[in-house]
């Protein structure tokens, strides 16, 4: 249920994510939410990466897909980029 729970939270914030239409990444301070002051980090094809409760990930490009891996009784999770571009927001 905790697995379900998580999954449609993510599913949510990268559906709610839109790009901009002239290909501006993260990091970029004339993105509006991405700014490089906060600790973002634009993630790579096939790398985990710990993320924990509170963190973000905003998707770059619209066919972003991000693999989630998480146990139950963990606080933490590890996701992975799959296909696209998205930058992750450790806070």
């Amino acid at each position: 249920m905790k697995n379900i729970l998580i999954l449609t939270i993510v599913t949510l914030l990268l559906g709610g994510c839109g790009s901009s239409s002239d290909g501006d990444s993260g990091g970029n301070p004339d993105v509006p939410g991405i700014t490089p002051d906060r600790g973002d980090t634009s993630m790579i094809m096939n790398q985990q990466y710990v993320v924990s409760q509170g963190d973000q990930i905003f998707k770059d490009s619209n066919f972003a897909k991000v693999k989630i891996i998480h146990t139950d009784g963990n606080t933490q999770s590890t996701v992975e980029l799959i296909e696209g571009s998205a930058t992750l927001r450790n806070n």
